[in-house]
């Protein structure tokens, strides 16, 4: 089965992409949650202004959406070369060097907008990298999540299983860590917040990992160029006390960069589970 699919996503970019687009657009016309969802979190947003530009953003999303999801596996079976070659360019990179020679860990914060795979894989090229992860009820895509990820520097961290252990060890050795910053966490471990004028419930974890270790903060944010053309991979340092509002500010101000690529389907704005 692996080989199968390694084979399949081993396709070029552009082909993948524009398998993507397809699948997107197939999910909003027959998945009614899905259009639904993403309709309704891009209207209250207000990011864009007007009918017809709300339009064109639902549909450019629902292919990007399409894109993520396919780009996703082919990222997990791609060679070191192939991860090399997808990622054009890179803006802020120097902020890694400065930070690492404080000999101290990195938090990166990589929202649900571009490729949010691309990011850790490209990073851990170079070095150490732990990536948290909520496992799934399906126990085949976590095997496929887990082994799509776990290679060269990057290890996949379930953070149910202990994984705030091992995410602290690593920030004392000076080893960096991955995190979604908006996944909704379970009651008892955030606090509300606003993001896009609702309310949101957002993780309190990035303000314990950086108050037990004083690990600098940084966005990762992987875009993706015209289809088919690969990745940027742009770096932000995150500046200010660090709380929930402050995070969803930040995430805001980057979504609104490349609105069309944000996953807007997402239950961002769901209620914790007890």
């Amino acid at each position: 089965m692996n080989i199968v699919l390694k084979v399949f996503f081993s396709l070029p970019l552009i082909a993948i992409h524009l398998l993507g687009c397809f699948l997107g657009l197939l999910m909003y016309l027959l998945d009614a949650k899905f259009r639904e969802r993403t309709v309704k979190h891009i209207n209250q947003s207000h990011i864009v202004s007007g009918e017809i530009a709300t339009k064109n953003l639902i549909i450019s999303n629902a292919m990007h959406i399409g894109m993520a999801l396919m780009e996703s596996f082919s990222i997990w079976f791609a060679s070191n070369t192939r991860i090399k070659r997808l990622v054009v360019r890179t803006k802020n990179w120097g902020l890694i060097e400065k930070l690492k020679s404080k000999n101290k860990g990195i938090i990166f914060l990589t929202p649900h907008i571009g490729s949010f795979e691309i990011t850790a894989q490209y990073y851990g090229l170079f070095s150490p990298i732990k990536v948290m992860y909520k496992p799934t009820s399906r126990k085949w895509i976590n095997q496929l999540i887990y082994q799509g990820r776990n290679k060269n520097h990057v290890t996949p961290v379930n953070i149910e299983l202990g994984g705030m252990k091992q995410i602290l060890k690593a920030l004392k050795n000076g080893e960096a860590v991955g995190i979604l910053p908006d996944q909704v966490p379970p009651e008892g471990h955030g606090e509300w917040s606003i993001f896009f004028n609702q309310k949101v419930y957002t993780m309190t974890l990035v303000q314990k990992l950086h108050t037990l270790t004083n690990a600098p903060i940084i966005f990762a944010i992987g875009r993706r160029l015209k289809i088919g053309s690969g990745f940027e991979i742009e770096l932000f340092e995150f500046k200010g006390s660090v709380t929930a509002k402050k995070i969803d500010e930040y995430i805001e101000t980057i979504v609104k960069t490349s609105p069309e690529q944000y996953l807007w389907n997402y239950r961002r704005y769901k209620l914790p589970k007890s």
